[in-house]
């Protein structure tokens, strides 16, 4: 392997066996490992290690589409059930870069693992947002009540570009009453 420089690695981590598996044969790898500036992980407590090779999160098997990767993120949005028609409302779940106004929108339980700081996904380098979305009634006041719970989101939290990134769609999802 290349020389790379100390400011473009850590090293010296750990994983306990369900972590990571060989890139090449899928099988589980438990010990020391290293990450890459790029976002690569090997084997090895070093790149000097004797015989490191590339190691990579499973994909979630309970996802049918293989969209999501324990610590790659990919857009996975929540849709309103019956029983949420019936609330009227529903919660919608973003991360949003820390450094860039780069939105996702990603399911509970992906929004729970970065709520947790949970080891799996990269917390530090997203926040994560909740968003009450209104769902049934007058049209005009449904999309002026989304349109509104936006911009505190948006102010609250610091993340302004929610609005265009919904591409201000303010009726999503929007059923009239039955």
């Amino acid at each position: 392997m290349p020389y790379i420089p100390k400011n473009k690695i850590i090293t010296d981590l750990t994983t306990s066996g369900t972590e990571f598996v060989y890139k090449d044969t899928t099988d589980y790898y438990s010990g020391p490992y290293y990450k890459l500036y790029n976002g690569k992980f090997y084997s090895g407590q070093n790149q000097n290690s004797f015989g490191t090779k590339e190691i990579v999160r499973p994909t979630d098997e309970k996802s049918s589409l293989n969209t999501v990767v324990l610590n790659d993120i990919a857009q996975s949005p929540l849709f309103p059930t019956e029983q949420d028609y019936k609330k009227g409302v529903f919660t919608r779940y973003f991360i949003v870069k820390r450094n860039e106004p780069v939105f996702i929108e990603i399911e509970k339980k992906i929004y729970d693992k970065y709520n947790q700081r949970n080891s799996q996904v990269s917390w530090q380098l997203y926040n994560h947002i909740s968003l009450f979305w209104e769902l049934v009634g007058d049209m005009n006041k449904v999309a002026q009540i989304n349109k509104n719970m936006t911009t505190l989101v948006e102010q609250k939290e610091q993340a302004f570009g929610l609005g265009l990134y919904l591409e201000e769609n303010w009726t999503q999802y929007y059923r009239e009453n039955p």
